[in-house]
């Protein structure tokens, strides 16, 4: 006797869960729409130290690249960084301090090199963060991976003793 009535309430339960699920599965979904959602308005993030002036520029492509650093004067620093490379999210904004702080002497061409291949394959480049000094076109001193802010000073105020070929 038990035995049937705990059989009968099994039976019922899973005939209730069956057309409960029936229900459930008929109903139509509305789809939700982006312009439904209520999102908060959020602040751009900025990875750079400082304001970018004319000091400090992204090279855009190989024409760009040969009007201000090649054909430019006085001392240029060039960065050849990747947007997934994180040393080069780090050595970015302190390069771009340094700079900053040198009150138009020195300038500063960031070159991506996703985008611009062929100046990096020009250029040796083999691994990110590359940064190479260029005075009148010349190569006069590199160095590869992350630096503290202290030794990226460093770079303008040594003497080179020869000229970089690359």
């Amino acid at each position: 006797m038990a035995q049937r009535q705990l059989l009968r309430a099994v039976i019922m339960t899973r005939s209730a869960l069956t057309s409960m699920t029936t229900r459930v599965l008929s109903q139509t979904v509305k789809p939700v729409y982006s312009s439904q959602l209520r999102l908060p308005l959020i602040a751009p993030i900025h990875t750079t130290a400082v304001r970018w002036s004319e000091n400090i520029f992204q090279v855009q492509d190989m024409a760009d690249f040969n009007k201000r650093v090649i054909a430019g004067t006085g001392l240029i620093i060039v960065d050849f960084h990747a947007s997934w490379c994180g040393p080069c999210k780090m050595l970015g904004p302190r390069l771009e301090t340094v700079i900053a702080g040198m009150a138009g002497k020195v300038m500063l061409a960031k070159v991506d090199v996703d985008n611009n291949s062929e100046i990096a394959i020009d250029y040796g480049v083999q691994a990110v963060p590359t940064v190479l000094a260029l005075k009148d076109g010349k190569v006069i001193d590199k160095f590869i991976g992350m630096k503290e802010e202290a030794d990226v000073k460093v770079i303008h105020h040594q003497k080179p003793a020869s000229v970089i070929d690359l």
